[in-house]
C-alpha cells in the first residue's frame, strides 16, 4: 500500500483513500486521453494526400497544417497547465475534449467551408490537443513521484503509438472510393477522440497539494536536489531552467526536421518510396519505444545523464545518416535515421521528468507548459518551414548537417547540469 506523506512529514491518506481506487486507474485514464489526440501528429502522413486529392489544397497549404498543429499544441501546453493547476485536470480534460474532436472534424468540411476557415477551426483543436497532452504528462509527476521517469515515459509513448489504430482504417481507404468514406472515417475519429477525453476527464482527479508518495520501497523515490516547489517564476528565474528551453529547442527542432521530411529525404537522395515508408513506420514504433527504455535508463543512472547521452547520439547517428545517404546505402540511412529518431524521441519524456525534479510536483503543470510551449514551438518553426526553406536554398545534405549539430549541442550544453542543478537558497534576515 502507498503511504501519502506531507511536505511536513505527517502521514497523511493513501491514494486509496483519497480516490476510492489505486492512483494506476489514473494513469490509465491520461493514458487513454494521450492516446487519441496522437492521429494530430502521427497519422498526419495519411491524412495529408486524402486532403490535397480531394480539395485540391497545394502541398504548401497541407504542410502549413501540420507545422501549424506543432506550434498550437506546443502554445495550449502553457494555459493548459496554468489551469490544471489552478482548477483541476477535470474541466480542463471535458473543454478541451470537445474542441479537440471538431478541430479533425472540420477536416471533413473542405468542400463547405474555405481553407482559411478550415485552418483556423484546426488550429483551435490543436491548441486544445495541448491542455491533453499536459494534462497527461503532468499527471506522472504528480501522482508517481516514485515513479516519475518509467511513467512518463510511458505516457510520451502513448503520443506516438496511439495513432496506430487510426492509420490502418485511413490507409485501407481505396483510391477509388467516394470521398464519402474518408468522411466518414474522420467522422468516427473526431467521435473517438472527443468522446474519450471527455469520459475520462470526469474521472481525472489531482493529489492534495503539499504531499508526496513513499512506498514500501522507498528507495525507488529520488531525492531531489532541494524540498523547494518551484512556481513557474521561481523556476523561471533559475539559470538551468534557460538551459534546458535551450537545449530542448535544440533538439526538438533536429528530429521533427527528420519526422517531417523523412519520405522527402528518401526522394532526394533516390531511395525508394517503400523505403521511406518504412524508415516513416520505423520512426513512429522507436519513437515511442525510446520513451519508455529512457525511462527505465534514467531510474538507474539519472535523467539528465540520459538526456546528454541521447541527444549526443541522436546527432552522430543522424551524421552516420548522411554518410550512407551520400554513399547512396538505403539500408545504412533507414537504420541510421531510424537510431536516430529512437534517441531523439525520449525528450518529450526526459523534459517532463526533469521538471519534476528539479522544480516539484505542485506547479508542475505550468513549469512543463512554459518549457513545452516555448522549445517545442519554435523547434516546430524550425523542423517545418524554416527546414523547408533551408533546404529549397542549401540542399538536402546542408539541413541533415545542421540538424545533427543542433542535437550534439543540446546534448553537451546540460552536462553542467549534471553538477549544478537548480538549489533553492533561503535568505535568512
Amino acid at each position: 500500500m502507498n503511504t501519502i506523506v506531507t511536505t511536513s512529514g505527517v502521514s497523511n491518506r493513501t491514494d486509496k483513500e483519497i480516490l476510492g481506487f489505486s492512483r494506476w486507474w489514473m494513469f490509465v485514464l491520461a493514458f487513454l486521453a494521450m492516446s487519441v489526440i496522437s492521429p494530430y501528429e502521427y497519422a498526419w502522413s495519411v491524412i495529408a494526400p486524402h486532403l490535397g486529392d480531394i480539395y485540391g489544397w497545394e502541398s504548401t497549404k497541407v504542410s502549413l497544417m501540420f507545422t501549424m498543429f506543432v506550434i498550437c499544441q506546443a502554445f495550449g501546453t502553457l494555459p493548459g497547465g496554468i489551469l490544471r493547476d489552478k482548477f483541476g485536470p477535470k474541466l480542463v480534460s471535458v473543454i478541451a475534449g470537445i474542441f479537440s474532436g471538431i478541430g479533425l472534424l472540420v477536416c471533413a468540411f473542405g468542400q463547405t467551408f474555405s481553407y482559411g476557415v478550415v485552418l483556423v477551426v484546426w488550429c483551435i483543436g490543436c491548441f486544445f490537443c495541448g491542455f491533453i497532452y499536459n494534462a497527461a504528462i503532468t499527471t506522472c509527476n504528480k501522482w508517481f513521484p516514485d515513479n516519475r521517469n518509467i511513467t512518463t515515459g510511458l505516457m510520451s509513448a502513448a503520443f506516438s503509438w496511439g495513432a496506430l489504430p487510426f492509420i490502418f482504417p485511413i490507409q485501407g481507404i481505396p483510391k477509388n472510393a467516394p470521398d464519402s468514406t474518408f468522411f466518414n472515417v474522420i467522422f468516427v475519429m473526431a467521435a473517438i477522440i472527443s468522446g474519450v477525453i471527455i469520459i475520462t476527464g470526469l474521472f481525472m482527479k489531482d493529489p492534495p497539494k503539499g504531499w508526496t508518495v513513499t512506498s514500501l520501497k522507498s528507495k525507488k523515490l529520488t531525492k531531489r536536489p532541494c524540498d523547494k516547489q518551484y512556481s513557474m517564476g521561481e523556476a523561471m528565474c533559475t539559470w538551468q531552467f534557460w538551459v534546458l528551453i535551450v537545449s530542448f529547442v535544440l533538439v526538438s527542432g533536429a528530429g521533427l526536421t527528420f519526422i517531417s521530411k523523412s519520405i522527402k529525404f528518401a526522394s532526394a537522395f533516390h531511395f525508394s518510396l517503400a523505403a521511406g515508408t518504412v524508415m516513416t513506420i520505423g520512426i513512429a514504433i522507436t519513437s515511442g519505444l525510446s520513451r519508455v527504455v529512457a525511462g527505465w535508463i534514467s531510474d538507474k543512472i539519472g535523467v539528465d545523464k540520459t538526456m546528454t547521452i541521447f541527444y549526443i547520439l541522436c546527432g552522430l547517428f543522424s551524421f552516420l545518416a548522411l554518410y550512407f545517404a551520400e554513399a547512396g546505402n538505403s539500408t545504412g540511412f533507414i537504420t541510421s535515421c531510424i537510431i536516430s529518431i529512437f534517441f531523439w524521441g525520449a525528450l518529450y519524456s526526459l523534459f517532463a521528468s526533469i521538471v519534476g525534479y528539479y522544480y516539484g510536483e505542485v506547479a508542475s503543470g505550468s513549469n512543463y507548459g512554459m518549457l513545452y510551449a516555448t522549445a517545442k514551438g519554435l523547434g516546430g518553426i524550425y523542423g517545418g518551414v524554416l527546414s523547408a526553406y533551408l533546404i529549397s536554398t542549401y540542399g538536402n545534405p546542408f539541413i541533415i548537417i545542421v540538424s545533427s549539430v543542433m542535437a550534439l549541442l543540446s546534448g553537451f550544453i546540460l552536462l553542467p547540469l549534471w553538477k549544478h542543478p537548480p538549489v533553492w537558497k533561503t535568505v535568512i534576515n
